[in-house]
């Protein structure tokens, strides 16, 4: 009896000494982080609700002390997304981050909006909760258009009508157009996402 009495106080005086040694972290909400893709996320090809995966591209430090290391994996999922319009609109998706796996191991929920994003062509960060948005099709649907047009003004005026030619050319454009849809976004691997923390992250060593 009173050995395991000896040894429950061992135990609770052992797990008491690793308590007082573990290192709590907190890193305040405001702190933004970087990292980049581990693979291509498209409007095209994903859905809402996929997972994404993305490494920390630079060391996060707390007092000059590294806390999240080059690396460490961030883990989310696509909340939103919408492919772009045969006309008008443009792809965009939300990338909610959902927690940090270290490489050891350890894992932390997240809470964090993205800021920016650099490597893909076209896309950009809008609105305040973090909206990746694709290129806009306006100006390819314009050329085109305008092209047919100018193409059937070119043969009205053979057939002595380029009035009747022009606009015949521009609903054809139009038409032909509104049959396709805009051009998808696409975040390729790679690309640099930049989040700021919308909640205190408390880290343990």
């Amino acid at each position: 009896m009173v050995k395991h009495a000896l040894l429950a106080g061992l135990l609770a005086v052992s797990l008491a000494a690793s308590a007082a040694r573990a290192e709590k972290y907190s890193i305040p909400a405001g702190t933004a982080f970087h990292c980049r893709l581990t693979s291509t996320l498209s409007t095209k090809l994903n859905y809402q609700g996929d997972l994404f995966t993305a490494t920390i591209s630079e060391p996060l430090l707390v007092n000059g002390r590294e806390v999240i290391p080059v690396g460490a994996t961030l883990e989310g999922r696509i909340s939103w997304m919408t492919r772009p319009g045969r006309v008008r609109g443009v792809g965009q998706m939300r990338l909610s981050p959902e927690r940090i796996t270290f490489p050891d191991g350890r894992s932390f929920a997240v809470s964090a909006l993205l800021l920016s994003a650099y490597g893909a062509e076209g896309a950009r960060v809008a609105g305040d909760e973090g909206m990746v948005k694709g290129p806009s099709s306006r100006l390819k649907t314009f050329e085109e258009v305008a092209g047919l047009a100018s193409g059937g003004g070119i043969v009205g005026l053979i057939f002595s009508h380029p009035v009747v030619g022009l606009a015949f050319g521009g609903a054809a454009g139009f038409v032909d157009r509104a049959r396709r849809r805009g051009e998808d976004l696409n975040l390729p691997q790679g690309t640099q996402l930049n989040y700021q923390l919308t909640r205190e992250l408390v880290l343990q060593r």
